[in-house]
């Protein structure tokens, strides 16, 4: 089998000849081009060729145009700085009071907005290997780029403190423009959509219920209508919330390495829900040995019997030793499904 194929025999209930491998790799890609990350996130065409390199050496199996949080809070207006390798960032929060965010958040195209654009490129770009890969894009879920756009500390303290509507106002407005842009890739190309809602892992349950599940539920429904599949991947611990990320309906659900990948795989049980992770990307893929990569890349993967996507917790750290990563390829291919 090759990519598309594995990944497609997975998702639909199939044995493929391997469990797919969805490691995600972007400050690894980017230095294993050569390229410097702001390079990597401001041109598609570096992203695109990187990724491909990447995918091609180690056995990835989905091209991705994921690269960082902050392309939709750039489209809004919020100025970005990109370092030369570190993660853009929005030095000063475009929204400075809650309760102005209505007049001053204006719905854009992402085809006009800066860097969404590129995304929209480079999944255009990654068509050439459509018939071999899935190719992957990406949206901030609509509470992680409300972070995004009023600072984390602040929004965090807004849901605290601050009057429902409000809130549900500007997620409401974050919402729309992920479905837009999430739409948009799809029809340029894109089989799977990334939602990446980190901040939602520091909220609790009832928090997430009321301020999280209804609008990555949105996005997972609007991504389905127009004939694509989710990956919903909240960064850190999401013991608590597996249920309802479940309950979203998004095709896959990553889990990050502190987690109990035995409770997700429970949280699933009896859905149409591919659980993906979750080995430990630092302690095991940057820190580890290829013989203690294997172990655990294997001992993820025996607790499932298919409905399994195989990759560590987060991304791949950029200075991985070649080596472990390969290692999680052919623990992989020894062991078949």
């Amino acid at each position: 089998m090759h990519a598309r194929e594995r990944v497609e025999a997975v998702l639909n209930g199939r044995k493929p000849d391997r469990i797919p491998n969805f490691n995600i790799v972007m400050f690894f890609s980017a230095k294993q081009g050569g390229r410097s990350f702001r390079d990597y996130v401001s041109d598609y065409r570096v992203l695109c060729d990187c990724d491909f390199a990447v995918s091609e050496r180690y056995g990835i199996d989905m091209l991705s145009a994921i690269s960082d949080p902050m392309r939709e809070a750039e489209g809004f207006g919020a100025r970005v700085r990109m370092p030369e390798n570190g993660v853009p960032y929005s030095p000063v929060a475009l929204i400075d009071d809650l309760y102005d965010a209505p007049d001053k958040l204006k719905p854009y195209d992402p085809y006009n907005g800066k860097r969404s654009e590129d995304r929209l490129r480079a999944i255009e770009h990654l068509q050439q290997y459509r018939g071999e890969y899935v190719i992957g894009g990406w949206v901030e879920g609509a509470f992680a780029e409300a972070c995004d756009l009023r600072g984390i500390n602040d929004f965090l303290t807004d849901i605290a403190c601050e009057d429902e509507d409000a809130i549900h106002a500007l997620l409401d407005i974050t919402c729309r423009q992920a479905i837009r842009f999430a739409t948009a890739q799809v029809r340029a190309g894109a089989d799977i959509i990334g939602i990446g809602d980190a901040a939602s892992s520091l909220i609790s349950p009832a928090m997430y219920r009321t301020f999280a599940f209804p609008y990555q539920k949105a996005i997972v429904d609007a991504v389905h209508a127009v004939g694509g599949r989710t990956k919903l991947h909240i960064c850190g611990n999401t013991s608590k919330v597996l249920d309802q990320m479940v309950e979203t309906g998004s095709d896959i659900v990553d889990v990050d390495w502190m987690v109990d990948l035995r409770a997700a795989r429970d949280a699933a049980k009896g859905r149409h829900t591919v659980i993906c992770g979750n080995y430990d990307p630092v302690a095991i893929l940057l820190q580890g040995t290829p013989e203690l990569v294997r172990e655990r890349v294997n001992a993820c993967a025996d607790l499932f019997d298919g409905g399994y996507i195989s990759s560590a917790g987060c991304e791949v750290p950029m200075d991985t030793p070649e080596e472990n990563l390969t290692a999680v390829l052919r623990a992989l291919e020894e062991r078949g499904v």
